[in-house]
């Protein structure tokens, strides 16, 4: 039976059995072979619509208590009875293992009188709860009660709704049907694994962009096309992988390395009143408008700006290939002063190139100063050659600075990179959607902030959260929670809060 005869078929029973009845809506799965039909709920003040299904070809009857509610359990049970016998194939074992556990759901909630619902996690267990309905968006709403983890996610929810016990025996029941989930995973997807691994290592390598940046330049759009969470994190292990072992490898390094040396260099210049960057963008042009951009920073807090020295991405593609660093230097002038550049008069162009060769003579003198022995003809024109050329690498801790993040809800594979910020001080974390605290750490982090939608969500996951985080944050001293409502909690664990 094709899509098409399926539908029909279901479209003849749901008339059949539900003659009458208004607003009566059929939908087909053709990848799952599942067809369900239920009733659409119409908000008549501005015509949203959402479906509240009542059977499927699996067979099953969903929201019985609704159903007995509105007078529709007995067709509800009979058009169950009769799409299950439809001659559909083999249910899938994802269908299975739901049907399993909403039926574990439905005998220990509806004596409750809660209707059981169930819903399919990023990481490809099953939660099983409740829909609670919001009349002012007009949606429902899934609360997880238990999981195939075997877990209560939610205590304070449980709690709240007076289902304690019914989530912990919906827990234990659940975990014990040892569902392990089958990783199919979208192979488009996992195709571009190889080449972002590859292209965020190589932004790393580097040595510019802090590890929460990467990410974002590694001038190819294929990590924003992976948006399965399981693949993201797939991504995310290997690159972690590299970052450990190159953890590892830093530690066997010489004190001084010339990394180190040209860091030092650059720091004098700075404290000069020099522009120095390192990997300033990808090609020159975008290095002269790096430059640009610092200089006007610091010339905005009342610093005289000599002139700059920087190296841009390509060259450092160069440098790890283990040939000599080619510097660019000059002024740094204003948007009005390059606009004005072709028109200078041949004594106004011998000037600027007198001022650009003396900060040509300034840098070379610095990096002699550090132990090098540049290669340089004098003229403005001509690149300043780092010599004894060395293979590029560089320490993390003078690129990893960033102190404080924010991530977003959809961001959780990021949250895996915290822990490997030293100097992270402040993290912010949306909480709705995929991000699990139980995936960050820091040894760093003074203050962590959680965000929410709801007030709820925020209240009912209060409880134990200082034990969850105290063994992740070692150096917490304040957890504050909040919810847009206006809703905010802050824990002082500096002052020993409580621990429930």
């Amino acid at each position: 039976m094709n899509e098409e005869e399926l539908k029909a078929r279901v479209r003849a029973i749901s008339a059949e059995v539900m003659a009458g009845v208004e607003n009566v809506n059929v939908a087909t799965y053709p990848t799952s072979r599942t067809a369900f039909v239920g009733i659409d709920l119409v908000d008549e003040r501005v015509g949203l619509v959402i479906t509240r299904f009542l059977a499927s070809t699996r067979g099953e009857v969903r929201f019985p208590l609704w159903a007995r509610q509105r007078g529709l359990l007995e067709r509800a049970t009979e058009l169950a009875r009769r799409l299950g016998a439809l001659d559909t194939g083999p249910l899938a074992d994802d269908d299975v293992v739901s049907l399993k556990a909403l039926a574990l759901g439905q005998e220990l909630l509806e004596p409750e009188g809660h209707d059981a619902a169930t819903e399919w996690l990023d990481d490809g267990h099953l939660a099983v709860g409740i829909e609670t309905f919001d009349e002012e968006d007009w949606s429902f709403r899934f609360e997880a009660l238990a999981t195939t983890h075997g877990d209560v996610p939610m205590p304070g929810l449980a709690r709240r709704l007076g289902l304690e016990s019914q989530a912990e025996a919906l827990a234990k029941r659940l975990g014990a049907m040892g569902f392990v989930p089958q990783e199919e995973l979208p192979e488009d997807e996992v195709a571009l694994v190889p080449g972002v691994v590859e292209g965020v290592i190589r932004v790393f390598e580097y040595g510019h962009h802090p590890l929460d940046q990467v990410f974002d330049h590694t001038g190819s759009s294929d990590w924003d096309d992976v948006a399965d969470v399981r693949v993201q994190r797939m991504v995310m292990e290997r690159f972690l992988a590299f970052i450990r072992a190159r953890a590892e490898e830093e530690k066997t390094w010489p004190e001084v390395i010339p990394s180190d040396q040209l860091e030092a260099a650059f720091q004098e210049l700075r404290d000069a009143g020099f522009v120095a960057e390192m990997s300033a963008s990808t090609t020159m042009s975008g290095g002269w408008e790096v430059s640009r951009d610092v200089a006007d920073e610091r010339r905005a807090q009342g610093e005289t700006i000599r002139g700059t020295v920087f190296f841009h991405e390509q060259d450092t593609d160069s440098a790890l290939e283990g040939h000599p660093l080619y510097l660019a230097y000059g002024l740094v002038n204003d948007v009005e002063d390059d606009d004005r550049e072709g028109e200078l008069s041949e004594e106004e162009d011998a000037k600027v190139s007198a001022q650009a060769e003396e900060v040509g003579r300034v840098v070379v003198e610095t990096l002699r100063k550090h132990g090098f022995e540049p290669e340089w003809d004098g003229h403005a024109r001509s690149r300043i050659v780092l010599m004894p050329a060395f293979t590029w690498r560089r320490r993390r801790v003078h690129v990893d600075t960033t102190q404080a993040l924010r991530l977003g809800s959809q961001q959780s594979a990021m949250s895996l990179l915290v822990e490997f910020l030293p100097r992270l001080s402040s993290l912010t974390l949306e909480m709705d959607g995929g991000m699990k605290l139980e995936d960050v750490r820091s040894d760093s982090v003074t203050q962590l902030t959680l965000e929410y939608t709801r007030e709820e969500d925020a209240r009912d996951r209060l409880d134990g959260l200082v034990a969850l985080v105290k063994p992740r944050f070692p150096c917490l001293q304040t957890l504050i929670v909040q919810a847009e409502e206006g809703f905010t909690e802050t824990v002082d664990l500096h002052a020993g809060g409580a621990d429930d």
